[in-house]
């Protein structure tokens, strides 16, 4: 009897040790699990039927929903027939393309300011992060379309007049980008308040000994940041600018998906041509942060180069 407990306790094989990276790719996989599962559940039947409809006319019929094969016909519409979703397709990757690395810096700077020690710097990351909080996205849009509260006429010491007088006589590289800036500084305000959360956690977790080495070797403040902080936060600022694409994409007050809601109701073409209009505006979006990762990846050195 003894002799059989003891085999079977020798064959019992202890659970594996797991290193910390191995620990870190579990409590990751753990936390992204719950939105794996509603995407699952919720969001890829939905995804998948408008790519199917985007490519058939759509016939609401007594008690059934025929789709008829139409091709890459309503992508040739939206795009070369239509007279105004082009225009705003434009408009919205151009303002996306300024505002995106505007929020960006922005939300770098003020994180920098409040990661320092001051009295009240709690108080300060509620006050930015609070618009995220307690506002959505329609409150926004009605905001800034059907009142003044987000109208903000900055003009200090009259630096928005010199601007607008170096744009009206087309002088000056940089006075259009700073026009816009002062223009939609609530706006920026708006959309930075998560990328400001996620740069103060990534700055809290950069070693506080390197910058000692530093300013012990003679650098300076701004030296350290161009070799210290700014070099670990490049995966933060690609993780933040693809952030910023996809919400300001996602925004219900931008003219593109204005359009494609307006093109739902068009109950001629039902649903088929405002899926074509969404996919193209997806694409589009998705280039650009094909772009963004391929500017921030990190290269790995090969012979002495990077690559």
């Amino acid at each position: 009897m003894k002799h059989n407990v003891s085999s079977r306790r020798r064959r019992i094989r202890p659970l594996p040790q797991l290193n910390n990276r191995q620990r870190s790719v579990l409590a990751g996989s753990l936390f992204f699990l719950p939105w794996l599962i509603g995407f699952l559940a919720i969001t890829l039947y939905p995804l998948v039927y408008s790519v199917q409809i985007s490519f058939n006319q759509v016939a609401i019929r007594p008690g059934e929903i025929v789709l008829e094969p139409v091709g890459f016909t309503y992508f040739r519409r939206a795009l070369l027939e239509d007279t105004e979703f082009p225009t705003k397709l434009i408009g919205s990757l151009g303002n996306i393309l300024l505002g995106m690395p505007l929020t960006v810096v922005f939300a770098l700077v003020i994180s920098l300011l409040l990661s320092r020690k001051f009295r009240g710097r709690t108080l300060f990351r509620i006050i930015f992060f609070l618009p995220v909080i307690i506002m959505s996205g329609p409150v926004l849009s009605e905001l800034m379309t059907e009142t003044s509260a987000m109208s903000l006429n900055i003009d200090i010491m009259g630096l928005r007049s010199i601007l607008m007088e170096m744009q009206a006589a087309g002088s000056g590289r940089w006075a259009g980008i700073l026009l816009t800036f002062l223009n939609s500084f609530l706006r920026i305000l708006w959309f930075c308040g998560v990328q400001i959360v996620v740069f103060l956690v990534a700055l809290q977790k950069i070693d506080r000994n390197m910058y000692e080495a530093a300013a012990i070797d003679g650098a300076s403040a701004w030296e350290s940041f161009w070799k210290i902080t700014l070099p670990y936060l490049r995966p933060i600022i690609m993780l933040n600018c693809i952030y910023t694409i996809v919400e300001m994409g996602a925004a219900s007050d931008d003219a593109t998906n204005a359009q494609i809601v307006d093109s739902i109701r068009d109950i001629a073409r039902p649903y088929s041509y405002a899926a074509a209009q969404s996919w193209i505006f997806a694409f589009c979006l998705l280039l650009m942060i094909v772009v963004v990762f391929l500017i921030f990846r990190e290269r790995k050195e090969r012979g002495g180069r990077k690559s």
